[in-house]
């Protein structure tokens, strides 16, 4: 395993970091604020997966888990070469031995017209950085490196430098986690971390019983697609350093016929890529399948009866879903429960209810109170906003509001902000 020649270290560009800590509104996809339980405490929240499979068709959505989705965070060491100018002298001493075949000092001073002793020095520092090697089989005889000719054809000098990389890998099947989950967004959480507080309680821990197996590394380091798991091309020789377990926070939806959707903050949608890992370990949806949950009725007689809404109308929908049908009057301001809580979940013990309301106005009105929040987005197109729209308006079963129509409920609600957000995105 090759050293670099030089002691300099480096985290060369297009590698990212992953994300100690994550920003963002929650549920800021569909709209609206949080409804508490796990997941506010990632952009992406439980909820916010629900009413993404209810858009699904023929998809029946059967329990939410919100696991501790268990990773190794490997600590990676790797060279990379680093492109400067030359020093005019160290230039020609290199072409003198690449294009001119010099082999010796005196050879070289003797065709520069230069002093032995400048010569000798250069001589030694191109040595030092790995474009000379002077220790062959005929002593004196200098010969040029991969890296020196390399360094003459391209009219740069390369020096090798250090980089240290942080590479995530899954526990149970020691695959490389792909570029998007390294996003600073993406909550990462190491199993140390001493400020996981409460919502490490959210999350269910899944467990992995094997080690980390250091050859992952190695075989990544030598994959020509290696970019794709933020592994630049332009490293060489990555090789592990230490590792350290840590988890991805993911909720995970148990559909009819025991396929498994995942939700990460990694993807705006399903994240394919644990779902491949959900396929991969049978037995973690084995293990949540086994788990026998309690009776959904009485526990949504008893969350209702908690928060005040013994009236709600509670039946169990033909695709599986429990829903509480609550009097328009039930939606307001606080005390009364938040419009846009209206047609979204509420989750507990891994099963979910759908707040709802039979007044289509009421519904309409929750439909704009989302579209502004929606608006608000960072960075969101007038096409990602318009499809967050229609998904709202159909998971709430009523039209789509016009753009024309949610400008002037902005202005007529003295939403200054949204307005100015609304009228950025014409």
């Amino acid at each position: 395993m090759s050293r670099p020649s030089t002691g300099a270290s480096a985290r060369i560009p297009g590698a990212r970091t992953p994300g100690a800590g994550g920003a963002g509104l929650g549920g800021a996809g569909l709209g609206g604020a949080g409804l508490g339980g796990a997941g506010e405490w990632l952009v992406f929240p439980d909820y916010r997966a629900l009413e993404l499979v209810m858009a699904m068709p023929e998809i029946r959505p059967l329990r939410v888990f919100s696991v501790r989705w268990p990773l190794w965070q490997v600590e990676a060491q790797a060279t990379f070469e680093d492109s400067q100018p030359f020093d005019v002298v160290d230039h020609f001493l290199l072409r003198g031995i690449v294009d001119g075949l010099l082999r010796t000092t005196d050879e070289l001073a003797r065709f520069l017209g230069l002093s032995r002793s400048l010569v000798t020095r250069g001589v030694e520092h191109l040595v030092h950085i790995g474009h000379l090697v002077a220790d062959g089989p005929e002593p004196g005889v200098l010969r040029p490196t991969e890296l020196g000719s390399a360094s003459v054809r391209d009219g740069v000098r390369y020096v090798l430098k250090e980089s240290r990389q942080l590479l995530m890998f899954d526990a149970f099947t020691h695959r490389p986690f792909p570029r998007v989950h390294y996003d600073p967004a993406v909550r990462v959480v190491a199993d140390a971390e001493p400020n996981a507080g409460d919502r490490r309680a959210w999350f269910r821990p899944l467990t992995s019983v094997r080690p980390f197996e250091f050859d992952a590394v190695w075989a990544l380091g030598s994959r020509p697609d290696r970019e794709r798991f933020n592994v630049p091309s332009r490293l060489r020789n990555l090789h592990p350093v230490g590792a350290a377990a840590a988890w991805l926070p993911a909720h995970l939806v148990l559909v009819e016929g025991g396929a498994v959707l995942a939700f990460t903050q990694a993807a705006q949608e399903r994240d394919r890529f644990v779902e491949e890992l959900c396929g991969q370990t049978p037995q973690v949806v084995h293990t949540l399948l086994g788990e026998r949950g309690v009776d959904a009725r009485q526990t949504w007689v008893e969350w209702l009866r908690a928060h005040g809404l013994g009236q709600g109308m509670l039946a169990e929908l033909p695709n599986g879903v429990w829903r509480a049908t609550l009097p328009a009057r039930m939606f307001g301001q606080p005390p009364l429960q938040p419009l846009h809580r209206l047609g979204s979940f509420q989750v507990k013990d891994t099963r979910f209810l759908q707040l709802w309301c039979d007044d289509e106005q009421t519904r309409a009105n929750a439909v704009r109170r989302r579209a502004l929040a929606i608006s608000r987005r960072y960075g969101i197109t007038r096409t990602e906003f318009d499809d967050s729209v229609a998904a709202v308006a159909n998971l709430l079963e009523v039209l789509v509001p016009t753009f024309d129509e949610l400008l002037e409920h902005a202005a007529e609600s003295g939403a200054t902000a949204q307005l100015r957000s609304l009228e950025a995105l014409r």
